[in-house]
């Protein structure tokens, strides 16, 4: 019985080193409101395997990248990345809506990414900060396997955009992403949830604040008149 015991536990151990392994470490670097995201993925378990992995991205209404900015990385080759939308950049948060970023690579051992991200301006508010959360993302990989075995364990089957619609730099054409079929796999550790503090106008000071803004503003307005007629005189005088 015991031998019998011993040698089912091989064979689940044998069965389990054959799944691929995924391990995410996730840090944001910089600070202010422009900073970067970045990813190191490790990977267990797929030698014989020609594997893409897809990570996607959830980011809050607090958060927006730079579509430009990416599409110029995609061309020096920093990045592959897709965003089924146009971002636009000068929307507060309170004005804007949560997206999601696509992240393609070819799978190795060890696969490193950097996203730069940058924050909205926040409403102004009693409270110095706003916490922002940034959720670890969704890993799905596709794989040409060499053998008829899954080399995942049971998971779902999701329909996303194929990683040829990193190419489609014509913000037209973003609803024109070709869709592919996904595995999720689940990392092998739990990834951390990112807090990031953000400053915010302090509403408290809206009433000395706008009256002040709009005084100084007619002050320097009725000074830049003052000079141009000024300055309009003496040159009328030379040309005279």
């Amino acid at each position: 019985m015991f031998y019998a015991y011993i040698l089912v536990v091989i064979l689940i151990t044998i069965r389990d080193a054959t799944c691929i392994s995924s391990f995410l470490y996730m840090n944001i670097h910089n600070s202010g409101f422009h900073r970067e995201i970045h990813y190191s993925l490790k990977f267990g378990a797929f030698s014989k395997m020609s594997c893409e992995l897809l990570l996607l991205q959830h980011f809050s209404s607090a958060i927006y990248v730079d579509t430009d900015q990416l599409t110029n990385m995609k061309k020096f080759k920093k990045i592959n990345s897709y965003v089924p939308l146009y971002v636009d950049v000068e929307k507060p948060a309170s004005k804007s809506s949560p997206f999601s970023v696509y992240l393609y690579e070819a799978m190795r051992r060890e696969v490193n990414i950097t996203l730069p991200i940058h924050f909205r301006y926040h409403d102004p508010s009693e409270k110095k900060f706003e916490r922002i959360q940034v959720e670890s993302p969704t890993l799905y990989i596709q794989c040409r396997s060499t053998s008829s075995k899954n080399p995942l364990k049971k998971s779902g089957i999701f329909r996303y955009p194929c990683s040829s619609s990193t190419q489609i730099y014509d913000y037209d054409k973003l609803n024109q992403a070709e869709h592919c079929d996904w595995q999720e796999l689940e990392f092998n550790n739990v990834p951390t949830v990112i807090s990031v503090l953000i400053p915010t106008g302090n509403s408290a000071s809206y009433k000395f604040i706008l009256p002040a803004t709009i005084v100084i503003s007619w002050i320097g307005s009725m000074y830049l008149i003052y000079i141009i007629v000024k300055s309009g005189k003496r040159i009328n005088k030379k040309l005279l």
